[in-house]
């Protein structure tokens, strides 16, 4: 079945990306019969993975809702060989995103860096609140629902991000405050582009 998949995407390229009458594509019914192998087959074919469903699913949403459906699943030696599986095929179509994600940065990276040298270095406050108009619920609500100010810096190429919003206290229904600071070197090589002042705080200064 596997080698009649494969000469049917070498004598057929042009049907690669064809949805059929349910509105899924070859790899979405990849990802949703947990098939490894044919999932490998058609990303090696040149599936975009940012092709969508009828019903509007990226393929990453397929295989998160494979796994998903493994969880909490019957224990059976059969259902946790397809757990498996589908944990490997999510992380096949992760990495196909993440070298998709790599080549549209190489495409649109010097235009980035043109645009940032041709713009004056500068500083701006962002201020944001998620809150409510009604009467009586804004007060009881301000504990609970997230605001913070972020400081953006540009210096060349670079910028960084100061903010002090850290993440939620499940127990005590609280934001937990820090210093944070997010730096984003975009002269740096894909994968090295973020940072925190932790690993890029020397070329900040």
């Amino acid at each position: 079945e596997l080698d009649a998949l494969r000469l049917a995407l070498l004598q057929r390229p042009t049907e690669l990306h064809l949805l059929d009458r349910h509105g899924d594509s070859l790899l979405h019914l990849a990802i949703r019969r947990v098939d490894t192998a044919a999932v490998r087959c058609v990303l090696a074919a040149g599936f975009d993975v940012n092709t969508r469903s009828a019903g509007n699913w990226t393929p990453m949403e397929e295989a998160m809702a494979c796994v998903q459906a493994c969880v909490g699943a019957d224990a059976a030696a059969d259902v946790k060989a397809k757990a498996v599986a589908a944990q490997q095929v999510l992380r096949e179509i992760h990495l196909a995103v993440q070298l998709d994600e790599q080549k549209r940065w190489a495409g649109r990276r010097e235009t980035v860096l043109r645009t940032l040298r041709s713009m004056p270095d500068f500083s701006a406050v962002l201020a944001w609140r998620i809150g409510s108009y009604m009467l009586g619920v804004a007060t009881l609500l301000r504990r609970f629902l997230p605001s913070d100010t972020y400081r953006i810096r540009k210096r060349g190429v670079r910028v960084r991000v100061d903010s002090t919003l850290a993440g939620l206290d499940y127990d005590a229904l609280t934001w937990h405050r820090g210093l944070l600071s997010l730096i984003i070197r975009f002269d740096a090589g894909y994968g090295e582009i973020w940072g925190d002042m932790g690993r890029y705080g020397e070329i900040w200064g």
